[in-house]
Formats: structure tokens, C-alpha cells, sequence
């Protein structure tokens, strides 16, 4: 939007109470968010040049991208990267999301470390499952190799793979209990490995049977 000249005429809008509708030479330029209005003080009179126009509009688009941002998380925990995905998916700028995203990190409304321990420990405790399938599963969230390794260590540390594979074993073996030994290890060794337990543990707890 390529706007200048004098204002006008300001008036807040009747359906949207939180905004403010600016006129430029007599017709409607735009409208603002009143936090914006404020930020910038404009007045009935105001010369705006090009270049604060775009200052202006700069600023609210941000503030359009951070609410956006806020309703997203508002709806569930995100990881940065599936925050940042969501937002370019709206066709906002690449560089006002960054922006917005370093201000969101700065202010601790994203934290990928503390989202990769609370979603981790809530996995394990909805579907028990191995290292390797959460790790996969962090992964797809877009979260840092790090930030992988501490959240595994972390989720793991109370509760060992093993045991959660024995838990597991105990669960299903009911389901197999008509079929021969033989068929009845081959179903639960498959189960194991789908769950992302590593064959080492699946043969381990599959010998204790």
C-alpha cells in the first residue's frame, strides 16, 4: 500500500471496538489497531509522508502476525518450527514471522525445550513407546537434535525403556494367548519394534516370557 498525505478524520470502528479507521484527504486509508494508533500518536492533521506510512503499516501487520500467532498457541502447545510453518502457511512474510517468533522466544510464550519434555512425558503416557518412535516423533515437530537427546533423557530417566516394554508385554499377552508360544513371541517381538523399542530391548524382554 503505497499511501500519503494529511489526516483527515480519525473514528473508531462500530464492530471492532479495539480498532480505529484513519482518513487521508477526506477518504478511508486504512485501519489501525488502537495499540498502534496509540504507539504512533497520530492526530487529525497529521502530514503522513510514504515512508512513516509504511512504518505505520509495518507495524500493524506484526501485530496482525503476533495475534494470529497467540490464537494458534492458545489452541495447543507448538513447537517454534510448527508455529513458524503455520504462519507462512497464512502468507505472512517470512521476515515479520521471524520477528514476531524472536519476540515470542524472548517473552518465553515458545520454548522448544520445555515443549519437547511436556509432550514427550504426555506420549509415553498416553501410548507407551520406545526412544526411537519419540524420537521420530520429535523430529516431525521440527525441534533440534539437543533438544531431542535432553527430552529422551528426560522421559526415560524415571521410567526405563525396559520396564515400559514389560508393561507392554503384560497388556497384549492376553490377545495372543491361544496361538503357540513360537507365534505368540513373534507377535509381541512386532508389536515392540512398531512401538520404536530397539531390537536389543525387544529381545531382552522377549527372553524374560
Amino acid at each position: 500500500m503505497d499511501l500519503s498525505g494529511k489526516i483527515t478524520k480519525i473514528e473508531t470502528q462500530k464492530q471492532r471496538k479495539r480498532r480505529v479507521s484513519v482518513y487521508l484527504d477526506d477518504e478511508f486509508a486504512f485501519g489501525l489497531d488502537s495499540s498502534v494508533f496509540v504507539q504512533f500518536d497520530l492526530k487529525k492533521g497529521d502530514i503522513l509522508t510514504k515512508a512513516r506510512m509504511k512504518d505505520i503499516l509495518q507495524k500493524e501487520e506484526k501485530k496482525r502476525v503476533k495475534e494470529k500467532a497467540f490464537r494458534y498457541l492458545a489452541a495447543r502447545a507448538l513447537s517454534e518450527k510448527e508455529l513458524q510453518t503455520k504462519l507462512l502457511q497464512k502468507g505472512y512474510a517470512e521476515e515479520l514471522i521471524e520477528t514476531v517468533l524472536s519476540e515470542l522466544r524472548e517473552e518465553k510464550f515458545i520454548d522448544d525445550v520445555k515443549f519437547a519434555f511436556s509432550f514427550a512425558r504426555s506420549r509415553v503416557a498416553k501410548k507407551p513407546m520406545g526412544a526411537r518412535l519419540l524420537r521420530q516423533e520429535l523430529w516431525r515437530k521440527g525441534l533440534k537434535p539437543e533438544i531431542i537427546d535432553k527430552a529422551l533423557t528426560e522421559v526415560y530417566s524415571a521410567k526405563r525403556q525396559e520396564e515400559i516394554a514389560r508393561e507392554l508385554v503384560e497388556s497384549r499377552k492376553d490377545r495372543y494367548k491361544d496361538l503357540d508360544e513360537n507365534k505368540q513371541k513373534k507377535r509381541l517381538n512386532d508389536f515392540l519394534l512398531q512401538r520404536g523399542f530397539d531390537w536389543e530391548i525387544v529381545k531382552e524382554v522377549i527372553a524374560e516370557k
